[in-house]
């Protein structure tokens, strides 16, 4: 279950699952971490008048549309109230409501709005009947349990009819489950309002139910499950969708543990978590189930009566108070439960395989958590599997056994880095616990455990290290005593090294300090600095670290033509071409004749130039392959190229270098036009061209735009488009006139040349 290393220590938290560990009031976090499970939170200030409300004589019902509108049900005053979605005012639901007609109420209690029709049902207790109401009309479409509705309505008891109904709840296929409260049972309907008697039948068969009050429904991944609130037993049953109770894996119906509710009223169900509403303590409770029903705790900041629930999907648990006071919201995963432990599975403790080892030290590893939030782990070592430690969840102290306790605790101390010590054992038990305010909590990524840990005494004198005489000698003896300040030496020393592990630690960790894939994020700037780079706050992470890696190797490269295109790709996202003319340069000069003697010579020259010399055949071409000398290239020669005032004298070291005057030390840098587009391009272009090229270099920036020139681009697809209308100038615009402009309009048409009347030529 654990990850060991050769290292002598493991961790405990192996693919982010906590294997072989039994958990309480925590929940298990996307990456892995565990945290006190989530509460409620009350959203705003609580209204004085909720906190001195009465206890509901009976639930109420909330409901809620596709718009957001939310209805609920006001008894007393015989009415159906509407919190707007749009301004959240509180008004009156129309067409309906009152104590007489056929559209009024008599203790209206739970609604529904279905998910297959926009109707809202409302549950007309003291009426015994359930009224539908159309939501884009609010007319009254069916009314289900009176056959007569136009007489006085009257209690019924056959399959379909009520005794006080209270409140209800529906099915995603349609399916709607109503308590039928005085009759002590449940029905259930179809979607065209047609009862189904074998699940109340089977409910019934369970024995489970005697007073249902409240109901609510989990449709979700392919299971269809039925929450009931009895009153009698104070207690909340599953059933599946055709009534059959839900066991846990001892064969016992699911429900909640005697002693958890006693004046329960509202629920909601949303996963694997269950809201009930506790007038006996007036809170809202939230439940784990899967199993079990687990206590998390109660929701943080309600403190008031409690008549119905509804989850409204948008991560938000409404609370009707009951009567005309309006619903309270709460959020749902904003608070947290009071406490949670974390215990390794008591029948499979930790051990190394098939030795005795000394457990040294048990570390939690945990993100820095706020003061209202704990987190305190225990440990215990031992060679007999049958003397383990025990652990209470419910308790207010689950490690509370003395045998977690081989030294004194302090509650809330943060105790999250433990010597463990003591002699060889086989076997050892970790466990954690987590408490807090409601408001925040801790949370632990991962628990180390070290054993046959080398401690600081191997640097002291090797008498404070006489092992084997001080663990034979009994207790009560002077190598007893020298054993126990023995262990008080390891304690000490290991004190100091908790103070410096995390400076060793540091230490051992700086070779990642200089690697730009692993140094954390804010030594960045300093591992660039190193390099002389200054970061540009524009780029991501990502591309820091890729241009950290890649410089280096790029300043190798520095002053080239392939180091100045790969850094202009990196820095600018620009693909260059660098155009050095001198490497195209090529003279244009006479060939001389077969017979000469020092064709030899030249042959040998035209071999070691890869052919790209002249020669006798005539390759040399003004114009085309050559190119004329600026210059003499011995310089001035007195009666031949000396011109008065003209011409310049050269010492035998500079002979040739005229022919190189135009060309050496420049160099050109063409980008393509839609690479050039962003206003800021050519400025940072012409920065990372000045910053890389050599000193005593001369250069120029050119932006390839898809016109044809001959011998400058000429790349048909490429960097050149055939055709095309030219250009035309318009007053106003800034163009100048050139070669590529052309005058606005159609040209002339010449009389004998494409002039056909009405056609292509006009008169005036």
């Amino acid at each position: 279950m654990a990850n060991t290393s050769k290292n002598n220590y493991f961790f405990l938290n192996t693919e982010g699952r906590w294997p072989g560990f039994q958990r309480s009031g925590l929940e298990l976090c996307p990456d892995g971490s565990l945290r006190l499970a989530t509460v409620p939170l009350l959203k705003g200030t609580l209204p004085d008048a909720v906190k001195t409300a009465p206890v509901p004589n009976g639930p109420a019902g909330l409901a809620i549309d596709s718009g957001g509108t939310i209805y609920f049900s006001d008894p007393a005053g015989n009415c159906i109230r509407r919190i707007l979605g749009c301004d959240g005012s509180v008004v009156l639901a129309p067409c309906m409501g009152g104590s007489r007609g056929v559209t009024g109420f008599n203790s209206p209690r739970g609604l529904l709005i279905s998910p297959i029709r926009s109707s809202l049902f409302v549950v007309d207790s003291g009426n015994h009947r359930i009224q539908v109401f159309d939501l884009d009309t609010f007319q009254l479409v069916e009314i289900w349990g009176q056959t007569n509705p136009s007489g006085i309505p009257q209690p019924g008891s056959l399959p379909g009819q009520f005794d006080t109904p209270w409140t209800l709840a529906g099915d995603s296929s349609g399916s709607i489950y109503v308590v039928d409260y005085g009759n002590k049972r449940v029905q259930k309907f179809n979607s065209a309002g047609e009862v189904i008697p074998s699940f109340c039948a089977n409910v019934q068969s369970s024995g489970s139910l005697q007073r249902p009050s409240d109901i609510a429904v989990l449709d979700a991944n392919g299971e269809m499950w039925v929450f009931v609130v009895d009153t009698a037993s104070n207690k909340v049953f599953i059933f599946d969708g055709d009534g059959y109770a839900v066991r846990d894996s001892y064969g016992h119906p699911l429900c909640t543990q005697a002693g958890q509710l006693t004046q329960p009223m509202g629920i909601a169900v949303s996963g694997d978590a269950v809201y009930i509403g506790e007038n006996a303590s007036n809170q809202v409770l939230r439940f784990l189930f899967d199993d079990e029903f687990e206590f998390i705790g109660p929701a943080i900041g309600y403190t008031g009566p409690v008549a119905a629930l509804l989850l409204d999907g948008k991560g938000e648990l409404w609370v009707h108070p009951g009567d005309a006071l309006s619903p309270i919201a709460l959020q749902t995963g904003k608070g947290y439960g009071t406490h949670g432990t974390l215990w390794i599975d008591i029948g499979a403790p930790l051990q190394v395989p098939n030795l005795c080892v000394v457990w040294h030290r048990l570390q939690a590893l945990a993100n820095q958590f706020p003061a209202a939030a704990h987190l305190d782990v225990y440990a215990y070592a031992s060679s007999d599997l049958a003397h383990h430690p025990t652990v209470t969840p419910s308790a207010d102290n689950p490690f509370s056994d003395p045998k977690w306790k081989p030294f004194i605790y302090t509650p809330n101390a943060d105790a999250t880095d433990i010597f463990i010590g003591g002699h060889k054992a086989k076997y050892l038990w970790v466990g954690a616990l987590f408490s807090g305010d409601g408001t925040a909590t801790a949370r632990l990524r991962q628990l180390r455990v070290e054993y046959d840990h080398p401690t600081y005494d191997q640097y002291l004198p090797a008498i404070y290290r006489n092992e084997e005489k001080q663990a034979s000698a009994p207790l009560g003896s002077a190598a007893g005593s020298q054993a126990k300040c023995g262990q008080f030496l390891i304690r000490l020393l290991s004190l100091f090294e908790s103070f410096f592990g995390g400076v060793e630690f540091e230490i051992d960790s700086l070779p990642a300090l200089f690697d730009p894939h692993a140094a954390p994020r804010p030594f960045l700037a300093w591992l660039a600095g190193c390099l002389g780079l200054d970061l540009d706050d524009k780029w991501d992470e990502q591309k820091q670290r890729q241009i950290i890696a890649e410089i280096f190797r790029l300043s190798g490269l520095r002053g080239t033509a392939e180091g100045l295109r790969e850094t202009l790709r990196l820095f600018v996202g620009v693909d260059a071409t660098i155009v050095e003319p001198l490497l195209n340069a090529s003279w244009w000069a006479l060939p001389s004749s077969s017979s000469d003697c020092c064709k030899s010579c030249a042959s040998a020259a035209a071999a070691s130039a890869a052919g790209k010399t002249w020669n006798e055949t005539g390759n040399s071409v003004l114009g085309w392959t050559t190119m004329l000398a600026p210059a003499q290239p011995q310089g001035a020669v007195v009666g031949t190229s000396a011109d008065l005032d003209q011409s310049d004298l050269i010492s035998d070291e500079d002979f040739g270098s005229p022919l190189f005057t135009d060309v050496a030390f420049q160099f050109a840098v063409w980008v393509y036009r839609s690479q050039v587009i962003c206003p800021d391009a050519m400025a940072r272009i012409r920065a990372i061209v000045d910053q890389e090229k050599p000193v005593h270099t001369a250069y120029h920036v050119c932006v390839v735009d898809p016109l044809f020139r001959v011998g400058f681009q000429s790349r048909v697809g490429i960097d050149t488009l055939v055709g095309g209308p030219p250009r035309s100038l318009a007053l106003g615009t800034g163009q100048a006139l050139g070669p590529d402009a052309a005058l606005g309009g159609p040209p002339p048409s010449l009389l004998g040349a494409d002039s056909r009347l009405g056609v292509t030529t006009r008169l005036g």
